[in-house]
């Protein structure tokens, strides 16, 4: 009889043996499967935050390009009227400048003489002008960008 336990203890042990080595390699399985579902989450809130991050400055310069009207009046009635006459309007042009430059509003940067670049300047016409061939002659409107999005090419004449 004690021959016999030895032996189905044996058989026990090897199975019992067995079904630890087979847990073992679900459980790395398993592991290995939370570890990539952990990677794979993090990825998504991730993108999801930039996609988010972009849609926000998508409708910050699709408002602010709505609004440009408004800015262009203001610069127009602030170089033709004399400031001093009119102090209150100059001080609420300043502070509507602050709040569109805080939500991400920049001018491009553009001066007479500079060359034509297409990707941030709009030809409206050409004129004859002697060492002026492809170069900005005038300005007629200013243009802006808002984060690193261009929301309006900036107005030029240019010489040929």
């Amino acid at each position: 009889m004690n021959k016999i336990k030895k032996i189905n203890f044996k058989k026990n042990i090897n199975k019992y043996k067995k079904n630890n080595l087979i847990l073992k390699k679900k459980n790395i399985l398993l592991k290995d499967k939370f570890i990539r579902t952990l990677a794979e989450f993090d990825n998504y809130k991730k993108r999801n935050e930039k996609e988010k991050k972009d849609l926000f400055k998508i409708n910050t310069g699709n408002l602010i390009k709505t609004i440009l009207p408004v800015l262009d009046d203001f610069n127009r009635f602030i170089k033709e009227e004399k400031i001093k006459d009119n102090k209150g309007i100059y001080l609420i042009f300043l502070k509507f400048k602050k709040i569109l430059k805080d939500f991400g509003l920049n001018k491009i940067r553009v001066n007479v003489g500079d060359d034509f670049n297409p990707d941030y300047h709009y030809a409206i016409s050409q004129v004859e002008k002697d060492n002026m061939t492809n170069k900005i002659v005038d300005i007629l409107e200013d243009g802006y960008y808002v984060y690193d999005n261009i929301i309006r090419c900036t107005k030029v004449i240019v010489g040929k």
